[in-house]
């Protein structure tokens, strides 16, 4: 590359995914995402159908809801933006584009796991506080403006990524990721200067976040099996520990997705189809578990979608006994018949 005096806000940077195996099975693998994609947002709707025919009743089926609405941008920006560099291999974008693969990516992410948080404090708030939790819920606008203002902090915060992104110095005409996408980290590899004060503010919002969802899942988790422990009705300890595990499931894998990422960007150009693996799993791993997880095993999602499957089953095999009766017992030999039958 040609090296020149350091700049901020460069026009171009071309995205290079050649690296990334594209013969073979690989080629197979990577033209499979888009539809796997398109199944994944359709199980979240799916979820977010059932959210929708309870009425939001719950604050749980509200964050519920939120949850697949997430997981279905998640798995669309990261087809937007990472496997559309997969299938063009090398193509040159605008740098407010990659700017925005840089703050769209991260917002979602974010968002997921603020998500994941406050649905751990409302199961923890249902479960030790019951009755001021109930007077709480009786005023349905006031989860609403909750998750509203959670989600409304994530995406102010965010917005310091691609600011900070601006002000980077660049020493190279030819700006060059090795990525079939953007992220804060490759840009913090190809730039040469202004770029101290945005790594050490996105590491601390970054572990802060990491910290503070982990703390929450294990307190919340070691006061409910506590509370389980002591208590005298089985009922309600079961039901306590089964939403307290469902939640465990799901943060679990979604942190495990995201460590997954992590270790792909720090292997670099060591074991490219490893890292190649990692990067499907982190797009994959919770949007296509989480629908399952809470249509599984969460009541209030689970009934709509089995009332549905009924309703749907009984009008489909209703349908098909009168197409059987009309042309199977009747006959073709006997149009009379079958004229009769039809009036």
């Amino acid at each position: 590359m040609n090296q020149t005096a350091p700049y901020m806000g460069p026009i171009f940077i071309t995205l290079d995914a050649s690296s990334f195996p594209q013969e073979g099975p690989w080629r197979v693998i990577v033209q499979s995402l888009v539809p796997l994609g398109m199944f994944t947002v359709l199980l979240n709707l799916g979820v977010l159908g059932a959210c929708v025919m309870r009425r939001f009743d719950k604050p749980m089926v509200f964050y519920i809801a939120l949850c697949v609405i997430t997981d279905a941008l998640w798995v669309c920006v990261l087809i937007a933006t990472f496997v559309r560099g997969l299938l063009a291999v090398k193509r040159r974008i605008y740098f407010t584009e990659c700017l925005i693969h840089v703050y769209s990516i991260d917002c979602v992410g974010f968002s997921q796991f603020f998500i994941q948080w406050l649905m751990d404090i409302d199961r923890y708030w249902a479960i030790l506080r019951p009755y001021s939790y109930a007077v709480w819920t009786a005023k349905r606008k006031g989860m609403v403006f909750l998750a509203l203002g959670v989600i409304g902090t994530t995406i102010t915060i965010i917005m310091s990524h691609p600011i900070f992104a601006l002000y980077f110095y660049f020493c190279n005409n030819e700006l060059t990721i090795s990525e079939a996408f953007c992220m804060m980290g490759f840009l913090f590899n190809i730039a040469c200067g202004g770029k101290t004060v945005a790594n050490i503010t996105i590491l601390i919002i970054a572990y802060s976040v990491y910290i503070l969802s982990t703390i929450t899942i294990i307190f919340t988790s070691w006061r409910i099996i506590s509370l389980c422990r002591n208590s005298s009705s089985s009922t309600f300890s079961n039901k306590a520990l089964h939403t307290c595990c469902t939640q465990i499931m799901v943060f679990v894998l979604k942190v495990g997705s995201r460590m997954a990422f992590v270790i792909s960007v720090r292997l670099r150009d060591h074991s490219v189809s490893f890292r190649l693996i990692l990067y499907i799993l982190c797009m994959f791993t919770s949007p296509i578990a989480d629908p399952l997880i809470y249509g599984l095993r969460t009541k209030e999602i689970r009934s709509p979608l089995t009332r549905l499957y009924r309703r749907w089953n009984k009008h489909y095999f209703f349908k098909f006994d009168i197409w059987k009766v009309k042309h199977c017992l009747v006959g073709p030999q006997h149009p009379e018949k079958r004229s009769s039958l039809t009036k």
